[in-house]
Order: C-alpha cells, then structure tokens, then sequence
C-alpha cells in the first residue's frame, strides 16, 4: 500500500486490523496454553513444575504489557 501510494487513513487502517488480528492470536495461544500446559504443571506433583509456569507466565506478561 505505501508503494502503491495509497491514501494515509487507509493504511493506517489496515495497520489497526493487522495488529488486531496479531492480539486475537496471541490470547488464542495464550488460552490453548494456560489449558494444556500451565494446567498440566499444576495437576504436576512436583512443585517445580509449578513454580517454572508461574514464573513463565510472569515473563509473558511482563514482555507483552
């Protein structure tokens, strides 16, 4: 579209509904993986697995904020 020379609002709006998408993927994933993984270390009996999505988790939420 900037080659192309197109008008500023349009791509400023293609910009938003590819960030949007982008953000509707990551929670997606995000879901998939608090359901399987993060509840499988958590129905772990070993504490450190626990503890390693805990911190995991903190570090995702960290660098996406």
């Amino acid at each position: 579209m900037i080659e192309e020379q197109r008008y500023c609002p349009e791509i400023l709006t293609q910009l938003r509904a590819t960030r949007s998408a982008l953000k509707s993927l990551e929670a997606e994933i995000l879901k998939t993986h608090l359901n399987s993984c993060v509840t499988e270390a958590f129905q772990s009996k070993r504490k450190g697995d626990r503890e390693k999505k805990v911190e995991e988790l903190a570090d995702i939420f960290y660098r996406f904020d």
